[in-house]
C-alpha cells in the first residue's frame, strides 16, 4: 500500500472512531520505516489539501483530515474494483479480445 493510502485510511480511522485531533506523522504506522517517503507524501497531502498541518506543543507538525473535503478521502481510500475507470477499460479489452477471437 502506498504511504499516501496509509496516511489517510489511518487519519480517516481515527475520525471514524471519534478520536478528534492531530497527529504527528511519525505515530502512523510505516513511518519509521520509510521515512522520506511519509514525509513526500504528507507534503502532497498538506498541498492539495486532503489533510491539515499544525504544529503541537512541542513544536512539531502534526496532522490531521480536511472534513470539508471526506468525500474527496473517501473517493481515493475506495478499493481498487470499485474504480469506474478500470471496469471500462476490461470490458473494452474483452470486447477486443472477442472480436479478435471471432476473425480467426
Amino acid at each position: 500500500m502506498s504511504a499516501r493510502r496509509t496516511i489517510l485510511r489511518e487519519l480517516s480511522a481515527r475520525h471514524e472512531r471519534g478520536e478528534v485531533g492531530y497527529l504527528r506523522p511519525a505515530a502512523i504506522s510505516g513511518f519509521a520505516d520509510e521515512p522520506s517517503r511519509f514525509q513526500q507524501a504528507v507534503n502532497q497531502l498538506l498541498q492539495e489539501r486532503l489533510i491539515n498541518g499544525t504544529k503541537d506543543d512541542e513544536g512539531r507538525l502534526a496532522i490531521g483530515l480536511n472534513t470539508h473535503r471526506i468525500a474527496e478521502i473517501r473517493k481515493e481510500l475506495r478499493p481498487v474494483y470499485a474504480r469506474a475507470g478500470l471496469w471500462v477499460v476490461g470490458l473494452v479489452v474483452i470486447a477486443v479480445a472477442v472480436a479478435a477471437m471471432q476473425l480467426l
